[in-house]
């Protein structure tokens, strides 16, 4: 009996010796933050689509080298970009479709967001 407890607690003491280790992945705060810049008018860095589940929630921050307006097409979400700041916008993905996300004063196209079930 005794040699069975050991080994049962060796076994626990192995599987969770490991849980806190620097590899691990930091804990889900629910929200998928994606991050773009944008210089000249153009992206300069992040996806060309993002693709989410319906009921995802999701955040999309963006930094410019200008001032401008960050806009969620179908969302109507939006955000004032103050050169060099990030600018953010959160919300549930909860309508089903393909998305612009632009600039507004520069034109520039962000992603496009894909929201499916």
């Amino acid at each position: 009996m005794r040699r069975i407890c050991g080994i049962t607690v060796a076994a626990l003491l192995a599987l969770t010796g490991c849980s806190g280790s620097a590899q691990d992945p930091a804990p889900s705060t629910g929200t998928r933050t994606v991050k773009f810049s944008v210089t000249d008018g153009k992206r300069t860095a992040g996806p060309e689509e993002v693709a989410v589940r319906t009921g995802e929630n999701v955040a999309l921050e963006v930094t410019s080298d200008q001032p401008d307006e960050l806009h969620v097409h179908g969302y109507d979400k939006a955000a004032q970009l103050s050169p060099g700041v990030p600018g953010t916008v959160s919300f549930t993905a909860n309508i089903d479709g393909i998305f612009e996300v632009e600039l507004h004063k520069s034109g520039a196209a962000v992603t496009k967001l894909r929201v499916s079930g």
